[in-house]
């Protein structure tokens, strides 16, 4: 597959900046990545490459995080996202993704404004591990590459610290996007034009995550709550906008 330059200047532009919001946030990478790069790359190439980005950048910004995290709030989560895994492969594969990224849009829009009007969500198993979400973040991750926003609103929900938001959200997308990858070579989807452009985008993603670190560490947390949402609503405005855009053609 060829790719004109001025469309790999585009696709570096918008590397570099979704790794700069990972690296701030903990997640969002794919949210402006997605939008633009689906009418560059075919989504067979683009989604696997994706959590291969997914998976470079929560590594790097794992080793420059500070804050414990006890495996209790972790590995529910991650054993209901590799369930997630198979199905969103199933979508993925058999399955128009479009009618999936429509509803999760409106549920991510829906919810994320009801959190910054300050209505709070339901208050039951506040104590309880995070599994749902965990389970449909792995099915999303896998076959739309973009699986933050149920963790963003069950992480919030919980009302857990800056420093414990991100740690959590950044150790569930390695396990996430390492599970996925290898579902991905198994599958026979890590396609040469995917390990290419992936080699391509691996100098922009060490360097934007880095940046995003540097950022993060001088937000407060009431604002840094403040931008996690408001980058939940912006990702379910841009996912629907996407989908109608790409129904229409």
């Amino acid at each position: 597959m060829h790719i004109q330059f001025y469309l790999l200047v585009i696709t570096g532009l918008v590397i570099l900046t979704s790794s700069v919001i990972k690296g701030i946030t903990g997640f969002g990478f794919s949210l402006l990545a997605i939008p633009v790069l689906s009418f560059i790359f075919p989504m067979n190439v683009l989604v696997p490459a994706l959590v291969i980005f997914n998976l470079v950048t929560s590594v790097i910004v794992l080793i420059k995080l500070k804050e414990k995290v006890r495996a209790y709030y972790i590995i529910p989560m991650m054993i209901a996202s590799l369930l997630g895994i198979p199905f969103g492969i199933y979508v993925l594969t058999y399955i128009d993704a479009n009618i999936l990224k429509l509803v999760i849009s409106f549920l991510v829009i829906i919810f994320s404004l009801k959190m910054l009007s300050g209505v709070k969500l339901a208050k039951k198993n506040l104590t309880k591990p995070i599994v749902f979400a965990g389970f449909i973040s792995g099915l999303l991750t896998s076959s739309i590459s973009i699986g933050g926003p149920p963790l963003v609103i069950a992480l919030d929900r919980k009302g857990y610290s800056k420093e414990l938001f991100r740690s959590i959200f950044i150790w569930f997308m390695v396990v996430s996007s390492l599970f996925s990858t290898i579902a991905f070579y198994y599958k026979g989807l890590l396609s040469l034009e995917t390990i290419k452009y992936s080699a391509f985008a691996l100098p922009l993603l060490f360097l934007g995550s880095g940046w995003g670190v540097k950022i993060a560490s001088r937000i407060n947390a009431f604002k840094f709550r403040k931008l996690v949402i408001y980058l939940n609503v912006f990702t379910g405005i841009i996912m629907l906008i996407s989908t109608i855009i790409a129904i229409k053609h």
